[in-house]
């Protein structure tokens, strides 16, 4: 796509993006949160079990409010997200904000436990929880970069995102490779997300905007440090 420079200056190419409003299916989010909320019953508390059982539950009244605050003709639930909402928006932070909390937690617990010299941590045990800390960690960067991306999924849906992309994928930048109404979903997002926690690098999307950048590059960094820990553990185990 080729725009001219407001200024009378020589044509500029810019990355093509989404055009017109369309729909997205709200099952992919519900299923990722719904995910990652069971995962936090089978990895370390912060405290005790009650505190890992109190926040998965706050995780689902909060996706419950989600899907209800977001319903559209006068159905029970939402289905799909069709335009922009601030309640369910607000609620969709808070159950990012929730689900950020816990994995940080959950993994300073899970860094204590294998560091410390009185771990019992078996090879099953290691392996099932920083399994489920990666996961999570998967699931709450794909939302982080599914909420903010352009203002967000319901100005994406009405096609009035101001903002400008913060990330581009190569449907954006070659018009050729989708159909012309193509906009990025959820999914989009969280294989952005997994290619760059199992890779250290996006396979897919380019980060444009430096907060993109930054979150990446948190979550690389998370993503290496639960390595050299877990081989740090296998380490010890086999010493």
């Amino acid at each position: 796509m080729v725009t001219s420079s407001p200024v009378g200056g020589p044509a500029e190419r810019v990355p093509s993006t989404w055009r017109g409003p369309g729909r997205e299916a709200y099952a992919p989010v519900w299923i990722a949160i719904a995910l990652a909320a069971v995962l936090q019953l089978v990895t370390p508390s912060v405290m005790d079990g009650w505190v890992d059982l109190t926040l998965c539950s706050l995780l689902v009244l909060a996706l419950v409010v989600l899907v209800v605050a977001s319903r559209e003709d006068g159905r029970l639930v939402a289905r799909h997200i069709h335009g922009h909402s601030t309640p369910a928006r607000r609620f969709s932070q808070l159950v990012i904000v929730l689900l950020s909390i816990a994995n940080l937690g959950t993994g300073l617990v899970l860094t204590v436990e294998i560091l410390g010299d009185s771990s019992d941590f078996d090879a099953f045990d290691l392996l099932v929880n920083t399994g489920a800390v990666w996961v999570t960690n998967v699931i709450v960067f794909a939302l982080w970069y599914w909420e903010y991306d352009r203002g967000g999924p319901g100005r994406r849906a009405e096609g009035t995102g101001a903002l400008p992309t913060a990330f581009v994928f190569p449907q954006m930048a070659d018009p050729e490779l989708a159909a012309p109404d193509w906009r990025p979903f959820f999914f989009d997002y969280l294989y952005v997300s997994f290619t760059n926690a199992a890779s250290f690098a996006s396979a897919d999307a380019v980060p444009t905007a430096r907060w993109a950048k930054a979150a990446m590059l948190c979550q690389s960094a998370l993503s290496l440090s639960l390595l050299l820990l877990v081989l740090s553990r296998v380490a010890g185990l086999l010493g």
